[in-house]
């Protein structure tokens, strides 16, 4: 967790929603969602956190919902297995999104006003790090704007502005 981030006056305040994986069987653990990423993304997201970690129920389901501040310039991008990279950046206030071109079309739907009113723009296809092609969209956020992309029966990856 990063405190010194609250206060920064160019971060975006989002929340991060994914969907809550992790089994535990007596002493033993498994969390799908790092399984997938190769990585814990606690540790991954820690740099950006300004609050700790919480769950809530959308859906029916269990959500991690990860309270991030993330200063102009900043974001991350992770390598999924099979899935290429998915990710997030501040570019001058605007949250782009980054994801594979084939979650670009959800996207597409869930940011038709935006697109349509001209606070958001997207897809731009650009080359990835070993990953192949990404597709990103940027986004203005809005004060209570919500945005997720369905992830079947594991409910749905989501931002939220803070």
């Amino acid at each position: 967790m990063n405190p010194a981030l609250r206060d920064a006056p160019d971060a975006l305040r989002v929340n991060l929603r994914v969907p809550s994986t992790a089994v535990r069987l007596g002493p033993f653990a498994f969390d799908g969602i790092n399984a997938l990423l190769g990585v814990d993304l606690d540790d991954v997201l820690a740099p950006l956190m300004v609050g700790a970690k919480h769950q809530r129920a959308i859906l029916g389901v269990v959500v991690d919902v990860y309270p991030l501040a993330i200063p102009d310039g900043e974001g991350l991008e992770v390598p999924v297995k099979l899935l290429g990279a998915l990710g997030f950046y501040n570019l001058r206030g605007l949250l782009v999104l980054v994801m594979r071109p084939a979650v670009a079309e959800a996207l597409r739907g869930q940011l038709a006003s935006e697109l349509g009113d001209g606070t958001a723009a997207g897809p731009r296809s650009r080359e990835s790090e070993g990953d192949g092609i990404v597709a990103e969209f940027a986004v203005r956020l809005r004060a209570v704007m919500r945005k997720a992309v369905p992830v079947g029966s594991w409910g749905e990856v989501g931002v939220e502005a803070a």
